[in-house]
């Protein structure tokens, strides 16, 4: 509680100060509107009466002069003026500027009976007196300003007010602010202590001590900057060193994958230079009959043809080019290639399915690399079903891309086979029926398209699926 009493004692001098301030700028702002009040009341009560007066007034024009000499020493806080005449003459003029009142304003008087006028600050009663012979001129009442009854205790209720209004606000901004400023303060000061707790309190109230506090944080906060700057050099450091590490895992990377590839080129070339070579062997003795000789030279014809068809394919999978305005229509190459391949021999008992969404099906890649790709695709598909079953074809956009799936009805892939598929000279059909570039290849050109391509289980449980993904072409 003692704690407390200093962000009380605080609160009520801002309040005070704020109240006094709001008082003073109320004062200021009312007053003009108090005075203007006042004196617009006093001017109803000059117009009510000029309107009785008026009605008391002598039939006899003459007299109207005295009668209204007489009527202002009846009517003390008030100028009684008789404006006579008619309008345009010099007597008319002079009698309006005798009541301080414009020449127009004492024309509408004149035809309406009546009239408030104000001009410069000043309220003036205007009333119409009649004689019975056609006789007519004007009595302005005038109120002095500060001389109306009832200002001082107008003033009086005003001030009182104010002073009311004020209290009542202090009261009820204490009442506001002690659950939102007083107590969430105590509450910041007891939790800063808990956190940053040195020992007693500190003399000075809960001000002084949130102050110690929050300085005792900061100097946490920045022995924590320190430290965390010393970890960010270890982290570089670190972070220099795993770059390093990296660069040497990539180069053995590399250097494994080349091995592989030249293990696998080896293999693959090494069957057919090896039937080249022995067949030669036997040429070259020149013992070989003609017609041996015929046969052998052409299955020399066939194993460069074999090599030869190797090195093609290492090149094309070696240097994919990207065409960057290439764009093709996925219906009319996937139709294309399949009038390609029905005639081939293997597809004489493949069904091929196609199953195309409605709409336009354009993909960024160029026809003939997409040919390509599904060209390797079918064959394989055909190859793994031993030419007998249904192919089913799918194409179909989803937002931002287009999508191809070819299926097949064969023995499917084996998982541990399944992240091996896309790699060079990786095959799973018998030794001489294939070089295990075809999909490397696919992927290589789906690659370089920024598309991708998986391998997976048929949606019916037999068999393999292949989906390429593309990029929509505008």
């Amino acid at each position: 509680m003692r704690r407390r009493f200093g962000v009380r004692a605080r609160l009520v001098a801002v309040l005070a100060a704020g109240g006094l301030i709001a008082a003073a700028s109320l004062l200021g702002v009312f007053r003009p509107l108090v005075l203007s009040n006042l004196e617009y009341r006093s001017g109803r009560g000059a117009l009510e009466t000029a309107r009785v007066a008026a009605a008391t007034a002598p039939a006899d024009p003459e007299a109207w002069g005295p009668w209204a000499r007489d009527l202002a020493g009846l009517l003390p806080g008030h100028v009684v003026t008789l404006v006579r005449g008619e309008p345009g003459t010099p007597e008319f003029r002079r009698g309006c500027e005798a009541a301080r009142v414009p020449h127009e304003e004492a024309l509408a008087a004149l035809v309406e009976g009546d009239r408030l006028v104000v001009r410069d600050g000043t309220l003036a009663a205007l009333a119409r007196l009649q004689g019975p012979s056609g006789g007519r001129a004007l009595l302005a009442v005038t109120a002095v300003r500060g001389a109306a009854p009832g200002s001082a205790p107008v003033w009086s209720l005003w001030l009182w007010s104010m002073v009311l209004a004020f209290a009542v606000a202090g009261a009820g901004a204490y009442v506001v602010a002690y659950p939102l400023l007083v107590r969430p303060v105590a509450l910041a000061v007891a939790a800063a202590r808990r956190a940053t707790w040195t020992g007693p309190a500190a003399p000075g109230g809960d001000i002084a001590g949130l102050r110690d506090h929050l300085d005792a944080l900061a100097r946490a906060e920045r022995e924590a900057n320190r430290k965390a700057e010393r970890l960010a050099v270890e982290i570089r450091r670190m972070r220099e060193d795993l770059k390093g590490t990296q660069a040497t895992l990539l180069r053995a990377e590399k250097l494994a994958s080349v091995g592989q590839l030249a293990a696998g080129i080896a293999h693959e070339i090494g069957n057919p230079i090896g039937i080249i070579l022995g067949l030669a062997d036997l040429l070259k003795d020149g013992a070989v009959p003609a017609e041996e000789a015929r046969r052998f030279a052409g299955q020399i014809h066939e194993a460069a043809g074999r090599v030869d068809a190797i090195i093609r394919d290492l090149l094309q999978f070696a240097r994919p080019r990207r065409d960057e305005e290439a764009r093709a229509d996925v219906r009319e190459v996937l139709e294309a290639t399949v009038q390609l391949l029905r005639p081939q021999k293997r597809f004489k008992e493949v069904e091929v399915r196609t199953d195309l969404a409605e709409g336009p099906l354009w993909a960024e890649i160029r026809a003939s690399q997409l040919q390509q790709v599904l060209v390797n695709l079918l064959l394989n598909a055909a190859d793994a079903m031993k030419g007998r079953g249904r192919v089913t074809v799918r194409a179909w956009r989803r937002e931002r891309d287009v999508f191809l799936e070819v299926e097949d009805q064969g023995p499917g892939i084996l998982p541990a086979d399944r992240e091996r598929v896309f790699d060079p000279f990786y095959t799973t059909k018998a030794p001489g029926e294939g070089t295990g570039l075809g999909l490397p290849i696919c992927a290589q050109i789906v690659g370089i398209y920024d598309g991708d391509i998986t391998a997976d289980r048929a949606r019916e449980g037999r068999g393999a699926c292949f989906r390429v993904r593309l990029w929509q072409a505008g």
